[in-house]
């Protein structure tokens, strides 16, 4: 019997795990994300969502995505991880510190609403608004590294089925010409009727395909929409799944800190059989 939370942040949904008695290695915790994240065939998601001790921090979470890949940063994760932590007494207080492989994190949990300041963000390396070629399309793109890798892509409307945003988002995640490392792929509109807002569609490397959120996908669109000059440092990202509302902190020309603030909502508490296994 494995002892799970099913959370999800604005639909990105996640099996989280209790590990901080280091129960499962990594060989397991790889195994229970090809089989659990099995959407009606086992309890489904995203990704497993893992809690381990830390030598630095509170405690230390991992990410394994659905294709038992391994992934540096999750924002929508880290916001479930924080209110978990919180929740089952593993971080003290509602405002914590932990470690996760895109560098440390800062939660603050206020019931199912939680705030994160994530590592800060170098700009030194970001490529903005790049000439792409994928098939017969011409796009531009800007990349920057917000834990994880991301491409932002632009436009001025919705111009294809969700299909095909999938199909044109596979292709761009597989460049590896361009990202030896695949990316995520955010594909981006002016919200027209607020001003500062996004909408934000997003294929996720390792998930493989769109899903309903991405929190550092949020991140990464607010802060290419600041460098190309379409909003200012406070931008509300509505994502098929629900808002993240991101507040971007310039420290210097190289630099900036975003705070990320969504929902982190507790669907249910799981015993999950070995039938989930097979």
């Amino acid at each position: 019997m494995i002892r799970a939370a099913k959370m999800n942040g604005n639909g990105n949904d996640f099996i989280v795990v209790d590990n901080m008695d280091k129960k499962y290695d990594i060989d397991m915790l790889k195994m229970m994300a090809l089989k659990l994240c099995r959407r009606r065939e086992s309890v489904g998601g995203d990704g497993i969502l893992v809690l381990e001790p830390s030598a630095a921090f509170e405690f230390k979470m991992r990410l394994f995505n659905s294709d038992s890949s391994e992934g540096e940063m999750c924002g929508n994760g880290a916001r479930c991880v924080a209110r978990f932590a919180f929740d089952n007494g593993i971080a003290l207080n509602s405002c914590m510190t932990f470690e996760t492989l895109g560098g440390a994190v800062c939660a603050s949990v206020s019931g199912a609403r939680v705030t994160l300041k994530l590592a800060p963000v170098s700009l030194e390396k970001v490529l903005v608004d790049v000439p792409i070629a994928v098939g017969d399309e011409e796009f531009n793109y800007t990349f920057i590294t917000v834990g994880v890798p991301h491409t932002v892509i632009f436009e001025d409307k919705r111009s294809r089925s969700d299909d095909g945003y999938r199909a044109l988002g596979k292709a761009i995640r597989e460049r590896h010409d361009l990202f030896p490392e695949g990316t995520n792929v955010n594909f981006v509109v002016a919200r027209e009727s607020l001003e500062g807002a996004l909408d934000v569609l997003t294929y996720e490397r390792g998930v493989e395909d769109l899903t309903l959120s991405c929190g550092t996908g949020s991140a990464a669109s607010a802060i290419a929409s600041v460098l190309i000059g379409i909003t200012g440092p406070k931008v509300d990202v509505w994502n098929p799944g629900g808002l993240n509302r991101v507040s971007l902190v310039f420290e210097s020309a190289d630099k900036v800190i975003p705070e990320l603030e969504g929902g982190a909502l507790l669907v249910a508490s799981l015993n999950i059989t070995e039938e989930a296994l097979k």
